[in-house]
């Protein structure tokens, strides 16, 4: 047994016995891990509200090896989030993001990327002045690309041309593949995601830009709901753990999938 501390984001939390909790977090350092929090649910408890979902923390905990259900000893904020549960839009999207990471992300598999990603889409989601839904579309397309599903914007899948974005207002996309076909080459195409020249422009942005700088990009209203419904689908469909997620009715009812 060893004593360990790592950053890490709680995920889920759930009540154990009389006056304990499991809790499910994502850290730097391990992952996706499991701790019981002896006591929690004391009145006069250390642990007091730090143990609620969404919360960043530094965590200590004692870490057994081969073990499922480790035992955090204490916690500290890492940072106070203030904004995310007085916005509805703002708290709908940070439990999507946590949502996904709960569901696609494998017990004690280490990806610092991955952490990285989630506590800096927390913090731009609690920025005042950000736009949440960037943070959706953002977080769910470098997510994907995070865990090797990474998409091309610039070339037809098919004849391998620049997509010419000057000629070309709407563009399919073919998510299974991972790119784009030309105008050219979709008299062919039986099915795709019908994608705005304007998004597409966006998506090749939004790949080398960090999370606060995306979330503080100005984009009106209905590209937003473009992209995020993109990379939704997107990171859906390289995932097979990734069905429905509960927090994302701010989503449009209907993605802008074609088939023909």
């Amino acid at each position: 047994m060893s004593i360990e501390k790592t950053e890490a984001v709680v995920l889920r939390a759930v009540n154990f016995r009389d006056t304990s909790k499991i809790v499910t977090f994502y850290t730097k350092r391990y992952g996706k891990m499991s701790a019981i929090a002896k006591g929690a649910r004391n009145p006069k408890s250390k642990f007091g509200s730090l143990l609620q979902p969404l919360n960043y923390l530094q965590i200590v905990f004692y870490r057994r090896e081969n073990r499922q259900l480790q035992t955090v000893s204490s916690s500290e904020f890492v940072k106070y989030f203030k904004s995310l549960t007085s916005d509805v839009d703002r708290f709908s999207i940070s439990m999507s993001l946590i949502e996904i990471i709960n569901k696609v992300m494998h017990d004690e598999e280490e990806n610092e990327t991955v952490f990285s990603l989630l506590a800096e889409s927390l913090i731009a989601l609690d920025t005042p002045g950000t736009f949440p839904r960037n943070t959706f579309a953002h977080f769910a397309l470098n997510l994907a690309i995070g865990l090797g599903f990474t998409p091309d914007f610039s070339r037809c899948l098919i004849c391998r041309n620049a997509i010419d974005l000057e000629r070309e207002k709407k563009v399919y996309y073919v998510i299974e593949k991972g790119g784009p076909v030309c105008e050219k080459c979709s008299a062919n195409l039986n099915e795709g995601f019908l994608l705005s020249d304007s998004a597409l422009l966006v998506l090749q942005s939004f790949v080398r830009l960090s999370p606060a700088a995306a979330a503080k990009s100005e984009i009106e209203p209905g590209l937003r709901n473009e992209l995020a419904n993109f990379s939704f689908v997107y990171l859906k469909r390289h995932l097979d753990t990734l069905k429905e997620i509960k927090s994302l009715r701010f989503l449009a009812a209907t993605p802008q999938e074609i088939a023909r």
